[in-house]
């Protein structure tokens, strides 16, 4: 029996599996499919919130790369760390368009269905930006952190860019950081259970 070269939807299913298998016993840990960064120019196939955000984007052999680069671009303002889950056919292109702290999972058929072969372990993002992290919050969310610290005079009425403006001169990155996957959790979980 010849094994079947795995589509995005089998990839994406064998790594939710992994990632929840990996994650048994951490209450604090959310997966979200599909998370829009950046103002929603770029989607992350898959996230696991918990202490950090990891990001996962999937490349199956029926993909392009022809997004990959600016995908990374985005990818890196947010994701403490991120995972490229690539097929064989693109593996070795698409690993030469990442940064060395990003991840490197090999995708191969098998009978069972996708095996994932960590061919890099990820590591800490060293240029995440602030901005693009803050506009991850929602307004309500965005007034609560400030009001948290005592920023929040003078800005309650404001538009939201005013409002991640004073976040961003007033708050270190990693506060806005915590901050942003408390808010993705709390997010998640509203949703599951409505």
């Amino acid at each position: 029996m010849t094994a079947i070269t795995p589509n995005d939807a089998h990839i994406r299913m064998a790594l939710r599996k992994k990632l929840t298998s990996t994650g048994r016993g951490h209450s604090d840990t959310v997966v979200l499919d599909e998370l829009g960064i950046c103002r929603g120019e770029v989607r992350v196939d898959v996230a696991v919130v918990n202490g950090e955000i990891h990001g996962y984007e999937i490349k199956s052999d029926r993909d392009s790369l022809r997004r990959l680069a600016s995908q990374v671009e985005l990818y890196s303002k947010v994701l403490d760390q991120a995972t490229l889950v690539a097929g064989e056919r693109h593996f070795d292109a698409a690993a030469a368009l990442l940064p060395e702290w990003w991840g490197l999972l090999l995708v191969k058929p098998s009978n069972n269905g996708p095996h994932l072969k960590r061919v890099r372990r990820a590591q800490k993002n060293p240029s995440r930006d602030a901005r693009s992290l803050v506009e991850l919050l929602w307004l309500e969310d965005s007034i609560a952190l400030l009001e948290r610290h005592g920023l929040d005079r003078g800005v309650r009425s404001k538009p939201r860019r005013i409002i991640w403006d004073r976040i961003c001169e007033s708050l270190d990155i990693e506060v806005i950081a915590a901050a942003v996957r408390a808010h993705l959790k709390t997010r998640a979980i509203s949703t599951d259970h409505p």
